[in-house]
């Protein structure tokens, strides 16, 4: 995609899951990437991997708790000093605390503290190199459990609802500075963990929950997502193709929320 071969990026949570994919894509495409993770071991590892496979340095890890300013700032300048500025933040980082009106207060503070003040924070430090670059793009990763009602995760939802609208106003914001800001919404993802969770909690392959009216049955196109089809929408949004495209949830859900 045109305006990604050669540009520098972040990526929160990007050692694995979606966030892995999102790092495969843009190297694919040409752009050096830091992957800003808590998770050190698959951080480095997916590092050393993509390096050996390209051949070159195109990215970098530092540990990362996005809700941690100091943190945030350590991994900005980090990649300003390995890539030369950021021109596009990817903030896929997030605390998945699924839990209803039962939630204990602790609970609600980290579900917060990652996935609000983290985007908020990684958006407060990243724009200001996005704007002496000349502008940039900046995606923020939702939910359609930003969207609808589910019964039993209302911590997780009200945090992605919080993003929806906070993509709305980041985009006002920064559009003086040719600053782009947009959302993707993705249904169901077949990651790590929900590959885990289906397996150990509902004693489920990835082919019964696709099959299973309450999972895949949910998706217009009757199955879950690969993690590589959230990127390529991320990637699209990050292009010169979508260059009037700002202020934007993008629903990649197959359909979830048509229904």
């Amino acid at each position: 995609m045109r305006g990604l071969s050669g540009q520098s990026a972040i990526v929160t949570g990007g050692a694995q899951g979606i966030g892995r994919a999102v790092v495969d894509r843009l190297v694919e495409e040409g752009a050096h990437v830091l992957i800003a993770d808590v998770n050190e071991e698959y951080g480095k590892a997916a590092v050393e991997e993509i390096n050996a496979r390209v051949g070159s340095p195109v990215t970098r890890f530092v540990r990362t708790d996005v809700s941690d300013e100091d943190s945030v700032e350590r991994a900005v300048a980090a990649a300003v000093e390995s890539f030369g500025g950021v021109r596009f933040l990817i903030n896929c980082a997030a605390a998945f605390i699924m839990r209803g009106v039962e939630a204990t207060v602790d609970e609600w503070r980290r579900v917060m503290d990652v996935n609000i003040m983290g985007q908020a924070l990684c958006v407060k430090h990243s724009a200001p190199f996005m704007k002496a670059a000349g502008g940039g793009s900046i995606v923020n990763i939702a939910s359609i459990s930003g969207h609808i009602a589910q019964a039993g995760l209302m911590t997780y939802s009200t945090t992605k609802g919080a993003v929806v609208n906070m993509t709305r106003c980041m985009a006002l914001e920064l559009a003086s500075d040719n600053i782009r800001v947009n959302a993707v919404n993705p249904g169901t993802v077949w990651n790590e963990n929900n590959e885990r969770f289906h397996r150990e909690v509902l004693g489920m392959t990835r082919e019964q929950a696709d099959r299973d009216p309450e999972i895949g049955g949910r998706h217009l196109l009757g199955r879950t997502a690969d993690p590589e089809e959230i990127a390529a929408s991320v990637a699209f949004l990050l292009s010169a193709e979508a260059s009037y495209i700002t202020g934007t949830n993008l629903m990649v859900d197959a359909g979830y929320t048509a229904m």
